[in-house]
């Protein structure tokens, strides 16, 4: 069977052609990097395998992805080879076709038709390139028909070409990935140093006769908008950004969202849940059997599963606000300042992942060419709130303060990002100092939302998380409600009166989080629980206090609850969910893509600084409840003014001291 990869530029469509060619589901976006590995799978339309590879701009790798797919390309050389160009951006595009032509490899070019403006002679091009060339839309199937012929015959070109004297061009132009492949030394790099300019210039010059000679021509500047006046803005880019935030959490959480999780939750429990309860009655199956169906699943179970909208709404606007060309955008905004932090505009995607999924965001972080600045981004993807945290906030959040929880849900993303900057500022002054990092970055075209993509990005998020639901969630919450009905002795705490194995060891570890204000047994194994996966919490909570999944609000309002809090220790609570330890397929990735030290690193900085952020937020809302507003405010302002002051002395008296040794 044949095997067929796909490279090209950056946004050029590749993982559009991948997905239409074989029918799969790969994630795109209009982000470089977003695919970090390739992908192999056979197509559903003809009888070859189809290997999705990072983007690249030239055979001269510059970072992690790129580099991933020169290897690929160079040690797979029997492979066939699609290059897909952008008829918007086709002189940049044919950089790298040139290359691959040049290389001697069986190519075959393929034009991706996104711009309506654009005039191109397909024939003089294929002419003067000397190779087969293919116009299509890569999200059209039905423009396809020109191309499965090409691949049924497989009219590929090969040009007769020398790969060693490709290597040693490449090398001698100063590349040092050829320059370490073919071990030359620095000698005779430098005695060639200048034919690298000389190489890009005579290959944009050939380029742009070859565009002349075809008949190229576009009205349209790609990347170039009047809406970027506006976005990038380095006034207005922020306040932007919050107040797309601020939108997209209003209806997640207390429209739209709220109104299906709601339906979804009635549902589950009042027509579900109690049919299937009292059917076990109906058939007299033992009392522990009907308690576990009852509270350990529909009451566990539930309590995540109705969330489930709010977690689907929250990727479809990620991904709407991905297709567009907004998130492009948005790194380029925050680049100057992530580099204060010891970042780039590249952390940018990883980041935003982490409020969909840690586990995935740090996979992200791959591409990242500085090896400490991919550490620091890894690192720093928990301390996004991920989408299974939201079910916490809202349970907790709704019971204390109502409409008002929108303000401390927004406020508790933000700070979030808040403590990664300055965790990221710690680690870049002490242990991961960041090298010059190159951030190559382009503005795609402002794009219609796809509907076709987004309900199949949704759907696979839908069915992603159902799936963890049932396999994660469901085990966990069996799991959970026989340690809080079984005690050591192995006996029916119903029964026996003894306290649960839960219990016992919650009772034990309670006192650690008496500073928190939360220190009930119930609390503090929900917390246990979430080490797992944080959306056991919630379900955790409501087994803990035997309700069902819309009473869980309602029941730890009170004392007598095995999970209770007060409003200062429901924000103490849903900090620490926040911050603390992230779940453990997160520290499975982190032991795989950094190591044992760093995981270790993550595990012990990330309770430690959930611990004293959660103390410091029970103690400044205890102070609120009995001073007031105008008080906090200034206390907190106080100890700003102290900090700073200490902060400040301490380099003054550094300094005076080395200046007092110089003088003597």
């Amino acid at each position: 069977m044949d095997e067929i990869l796909i490279v090209g530029n950056p946004n050029t469509g590749k993982s559009t052609l991948f997905n239409t060619l074989t029918g799969e589901k790969v994630h795109t976006g209009n982000f470089h990097g977003v695919t970090v590995s390739f992908t192999k799978t056979k197509s559903k339309f003809t009888q070859h395998t189809f290997v999705d590879l990072p983007g690249l701009y030239s055979l001269s790798p510059n970072s992690y992805e790129e580099k991933v797919s020169v290897d690929y390309i160079l040690s797979h050389k029997n492979s066939y080879i699609i290059c897909l160009c952008n008829n918007q951006t086709l002189r940049r595009n044919l950089l790298l076709a040139m290359e691959l032509i040049k290389l001697g490899r069986k190519i075959l070019i393929v034009v991706n038709e996104v711009g309506n403006d654009i005039s191109l002679d397909y024939n003089k091009l294929q002419e003067k390139l000397g190779v087969t060339v293919v116009n299509l839309k890569a999200n059209k199937l039905k423009s396809f028909n020109r191309l499965f012929d090409v691949l049924n015959k497989l009219e590929f070109t090969n040009i007769n070409s020398n790969e060693i004297d490709f290597y040693k061009i490449k090398a001698l132009c100063g590349c040092e990935y050829y320059r370490k492949l073919l071990n030359l030394n620095d000698s005779i790099l430098q005695e060639n140093h200048k034919n690298l300019e000389n190489y890009i210039k005579l290959n944009y010059e050939q380029i742009d006769n070859i565009l002349t000679y075809c008949e190229y021509k576009s009205k349209k500047i790609v990347g170039k908008s009047k809406i970027d006046k506006i976005i990038l803005n380095k006034y207005l880019c922020l306040p932007i950004f919050f107040c797309i935030l601020f939108i997209i959490f209003y209806l997640t959480f207390f429209s739209v969202g709220k109104f299906l999780s709601d339906n979804l939750r009635y549902l589950i429990q009042n027509i579900i849940g109690e049919n299937v309860v009292n059917f076990l009655y109906n058939q007299n199956v033992p009392d522990f059997l009907i308690a576990l169906t009852r509270d350990g699943i529909f009451n566990g179970v539930g309590s995540v599963v109705s969330f489930l909208p709010q977690v689907v709404m929250l990727f479809l606007f990620l991904d709407i606000l991905e297709q567009t060309g907004y998130i492009s955008r948005l790194a380029f905004c925050l680049d100057d300042t992530l580099k204060n932090v010891g970042l780039s505009g590249r952390s940018v995607y990883t980041l935003i992942m982490g409020f969909g999924c840690s586990t995935t965001a740090s996979l992200t972080a791959r591409n990242m060419s500085d090896k400490n600045a991919k550490i620091k981004t890894a690192l720093l993807s928990p301390y996004m709130s991920c989408s299974a945290k939201l079910p916490v906030y809202a349970v907790i959040g709704g019971a204390f303060f109502g409409a008002q929880n929108i303000l401390i849900i927004a406020l508790i993303y933000i700070l979030g990002v808040i403590i990664a900057l300055l965790m990221s500022l710690f680690l870049e002054k002490s242990k991961l100092p960041s090298n010059n990092q190159t951030f190559i970055m382009e503005f795609p075209s402002y794009q219609k939302v796809s509907i076709k993509h987004t309900l199949s990005y949704t759907l696979q998020s839908a069915l992603s998380f159902l799936v963890r639901i049932g396999s994660v969630i469901l085990s966990l919450s069996i799991v959970v409600w026989l340690l809080q009905n079984i005690s050591f002795s192995l006996t029916y705490v119903k029964f026996s009166g003894q306290k649960s194995i839960l219990q016992t060891l919650g009772e034990i570890l309670a006192p650690v989080f008496s500073p928190l204000g939360f220190s009930s047994w119930g609390a503090v194994s929900a917390l246990m629980a979430g080490l797992v996966a944080k959306e056991v919490i919630v379900s955790s909570i409501a087994i803990f206090n035997g309700v069902n999944t819309s009473s869980i609000a309602e029941s730890i309002v009170f004392a007598s609850s095995a999970v209770h809090f007060t409003p200062a220790s429901a924000i103490s609570f849903m900090v620490f969910c926040l911050l603390y330890c992230p779940c453990i397929s997160t520290l499975v990735t982190f032991k795989k893509e950094l190591g044992t030290k760093w995981t270790v690193f993550s595990i012990i900085s990330q309770f430690l600084i959930a611990y004293i952020t959660s103390m410091f937020t029970y103690t400044l809302f205890k102070i609120t409840e009995l001073f007031g507003y105008v008080t906090t405010v200034i206390c907190v302002i106080i100890f700003i003014i102290l900090f700073y002051s200490l902060i400040h002395c301490l380099k003054r008296k550094k300094n005076c001291a080395y200046c007092n040794k110089k003088c003597k």
